[in-house]
């Protein structure tokens, strides 16, 4: 499955189960983040991985300064859906 484009900034609600920790376990929450960048998870098809910030990063009592802070893994059907909302 291709690796979808999803241009910096772009806002995503994935749902329970669309979503996994770098530890393989899927996501038991809804999580609204903000997509930094997309990238391919070798071995691991219909995945990618998805750099990206919580929407609290642009608070300005957060004002996290990292360029991406957290790393989570997304199935691609999953992905499109969210984008798609």
């Amino acid at each position: 499955m291709t690796v979808p484009e999803i241009p910096a900034g772009t806002r995503v609600s994935l749902r329970p189960g669309e979503w996994a920790s770098h530890m393989g376990q899927l996501g038991t929450i809804y999580m609204d983040v903000r997509v930094v960048k997309v990238g391919d998870m070798e071995g691991v098809p219909g995945w990618v991985w998805l750099l990206v910030h919580m929407p609290e990063c642009h608070w300005e009592s957060v004002a996290c300064a990292r360029e991406w802070c957290v790393k989570v893994a997304v199935w691609i059907p999953a992905l499109y859906d969210a984008v798609n909302r």
